[in-house]
């Protein structure tokens, strides 16, 4: 009875087996993902671990100066005799000598933005929530609890690793951006390059926003038996959500700029049409 026994249970040992080695991996692949959104969040890169690529920026935008001053000077010339064009030119000339310093200082300016930032982050950051991002016996959870959980924390990572990725690719557009919008007929485009980079530079204030919305959220109902996982992972499917949600708001915004509409329900009847 004993080796049948063994027999008849072997399936159901296999398939604990298995759970448990899945179980395994989740966990390792969940702790350490918490480590990182923690640090996306809390942290913004420092732009003058970039200055190589900037200055390369700076360097070809520095070649424009003197076609920029070169229209002005035909301006002064073409307008002697017209008060417009003299009023034109001047607002021309104070414009190019404002564009020359704005680029030349946007290294500063743009590290100045990140660290408002991050200080505005780590001003309303509180202690309570470590909590968020230190989830107790994870081992013992249940398989359909940790996927759930680390698919939640997977987008949310997902969205901060691009908002690092803007960033840095903002060492290089910050200077475009500003170059272009003191250049009348370049504005829009100038606008555009700016406003991506405003979303992603406060992106992280947002993140921490919602955190303390489900810190109140634990506090209120931590009679529950499984709040300790509810929690965290709503507030990072939350995170993960507001972030797509910004971003998708931007390229929009930035699509109208220059003449492209998008319609939210277009996009997903077409989203829909193409997955069914």
């Amino acid at each position: 009875m004993g080796l049948w026994d063994a027999i008849i249970d072997l399936p159901g040992g296999i398939a604990d087996a298995m759970l448990n080695s899945l179980n395994g991996m989740l966990v390792s692949f969940i702790e350490p993902m918490l480590e990182v959104a923690k640090a996306l969040i809390t942290i913004n890169i420092d732009p003058f671990h970039f200055q190589d690529l900037w200055f390369t920026i700076i360097s070809i935008i520095s070649a424009f100066y003197l076609l920029l001053f070169l229209i002005v000077g035909f301006k002064f010339l073409y307008g002697s005799y017209d008060a417009v064009q003299r009023k034109e030119a001047k607002e021309w000339f104070k414009k190019a000598v404002i564009l020359i310093i704005a680029v030349n200082a946007s290294l500063l300016l743009y590290a100045l933005i990140l660290n408002l930032s991050s200080g505005i982050a780590l001003t309303l950051w509180s202690s309570e929530f470590e909590s968020l991002f230190i989830i107790e016996n994870l081992n013992a959870l249940d398989f359909l609890w940790l996927g759930t959980f680390g698919l939640f924390l997977f987008l949310a990572v997902i969205t901060l690793v691009l908002r690092q990725i803007v960033l840095i690719a903002g060492v290089m557009l910050f200077p475009i951006g500003i170059f272009l919008y003191f250049i009348p007929p370049l504005k829009t485009y100038g606008s555009v390059i700016t406003n991506i980079l405003g979303v992603a530079i406060f992106m992280n204030v947002a993140d921490v926003i919602i955190l303390i919305a489900i810190q109140l959220f634990w506090t209120e109902f931590a009679y529950l038996p499984f709040i300790n996982l509810l929690a965290p992972s709503l507030g990072f499917l939350f995170v993960a959500l507001v972030n797509i949600g910004l971003i998708f708001v931007a390229v929009q915004k930035a699509l109208s700029f220059v003449g492209i509409d998008i319609n939210v329900a277009t996009v997903g009847k077409a989203v829909a049409g193409a997955v069914l």
